[in-house]
């Protein structure tokens, strides 16, 4: 296929081929969002959907053959595109808000949901605990000593099994149970054993009641835990600690000067340029090519924008790079120049004068930029009717570069006028170089 850049808004379309540019001037309305362009074949091929069911007497807006007609309805068009292009650009970033918003909104479901989860394991064995609680309290004293003798019962009884099987290892725990119940046959009356082994028991229940996610295991660490706690004191095994030098390093800083030499003010404005710098760099539309980011290829962009007479683009392509880079005074003095050719003379001073003041200290690096700068801003408050400050302008700029004809020619036009008390329409205008 064919490399080429067009445009469509409601009433003007453009193709850039290069070489070759065209563009066209609708007498009517299109709808955008439906019109197709297809390129095919080293073809480009525009659906153009009408805005209103009407008939068309002609398809070409006549007006447009006008210079200052045209200059509008392309300024008109480009605002348009722009507008439209900041309104897509608002809707995508609400559209990831939201989605944002949504996926969010799902995580803390499910947390909640998962925190209901546990909630309802912990209650569930809280009341689990409390009920063989409740149920342990209303028994008698004889119906417990019965229950715990017949839990030793079965207890020795698995001991036994386990003993049968030389594979499966006797435990230090089950020899003590083994013990514990033949002690308790031996003596099944014995009630300081009972109750010893019931106030345990009670106290394990407790235990479950306040931890009820706490298992059997879980609950005998903690227990041996305790009783370390307990009999080792917190300054046993500590050794006395010993004096001893420490060597502290720096880290060097950015800007190294002593306290009375202070560069505080040189670290702050520091510190700002690079935020600057790094917010103008940062795009602001993620849907933004990492080139359209760079001011030199802006500028260059813009140059061929204004070979091409399109000075409207070439005034927003010179804009965008001076957002990203508002330091460069070649990008004020161009965008100035577009600003004249629309007759946008304010505009135009205020560039140069900007471009002045960055122009600074005044070398013989510069000087050409200077003069240059100088006779379009004189230009432009000529047309203003400020004519004791472009005669300044035009003067200095004079000075600064003597061998230039052309300057020299406008210089002596204007001063030839301002003698004769006003601007004369018939004379030749002033020019810039």
């Amino acid at each position: 296929g064919i490399n080429a850049e067009y445009g469509v808004t409601k009433r003007y379309i453009k193709v850039n081929y290069s070489p070759y540019f065209f563009d066209l001037h609708l007498k009517e309305e299109i709808d955008v969002d439906k019109t197709r362009v297809v390129i095919a074949d080293e073809k480009i091929t525009f659906h153009l959907i009408k805005q209103d069911p009407v008939v068309w007497k002609t398809l070409v807006n006549h007006s447009a053959k006008d210079p200052s007609k045209r200059r509008e309805l392309v300024a008109a068009a480009y605002k348009y595109h722009e507008d439209k292009i900041k309104k897509d650009a608002e809707q995508r970033a609400n559209v990831k808000a939201e989605q944002n918003k949504m996926a969010l909104r799902t995580a803390m479901d499910q947390e909640s949901g998962e925190k209901d989860r546990i909630e309802a394991v912990k209650q569930s064995e809280r009341d689990k605990v409390a009920k063989e609680m409740d149920e342990w309290q209303n028994l008698d004293d004889d119906e417990r000593t019965r229950q715990y003798l017949e839990s030793i019962k079965t207890e020795k009884v698995s001991e036994e099994l386990k003993e049968e099987d030389p594979s499966v290892k006797k435990s230090p725990e089950s020899t003590n149970t083994d013990d514990r119940a033949t002690r308790t046959e031996e003596c099944p009356n014995t009630k300081s054993s009972v109750a010893e082994e019931r106030a345990k028991k009670f106290e394990r229940i407790r235990h479950n009641l306040a931890n009820p996610l706490l298992t059997d295991k879980k609950y005998a660490k903690s227990l041996k835990k305790e009783k370390k706690k307990e009999a080792t004191p917190m300054w046993e095994g500590t050794a006395p600690r010993q004096q001893k030098e420490i060597t502290v390093s720096f880290t060097p800083r950015f800007f190294p000067s002593a306290a009375r030499e202070s560069t505080a003010a040189e670290e702050e404005a520091w510190y700002e340029k690079n935020i600057r710098a790094q917010m103008a760099v940062k795009p602001k539309d993620t849907d933004t090519k990492e080139e359209e980011r760079n001011p030199v290829w802006l500028s260059d962009k813009a140059s061929v924008f204004y070979k091409m007479g399109n000075f409207p683009a070439a005034i927003n392509a010179y804009s965008e790079a001076i957002n990203i880079s508002p330091s460069l005074p070649k990008l004020y003095i161009n965008r100035a120049s577009c600003y004249i050719v629309l007759n946008l003379y304010e505009d135009a001073v205020v560039d140069c004068t900007r471009a002045l003041d960055l122009l600074t200290p005044p070398v013989e690096a510069n000087r050409f930029s200077r003069v240059r700068t100088l006779a379009k801003r004189g230009s432009a408050l000529c047309q203003l009717g400020s004519f004791q400050e472009a005669l300044k302008d035009y003067e200095l700029a004079h000075k600064l570069s003597p061998e230039n004809e052309s300057l020299k020619q406008d210089l002596d036009i204007l001063r030839t006028q301002m003698g004769h008390g006003s601007l004369n329409e018939d004379k030749p205008p002033i020019t810039v170089t």
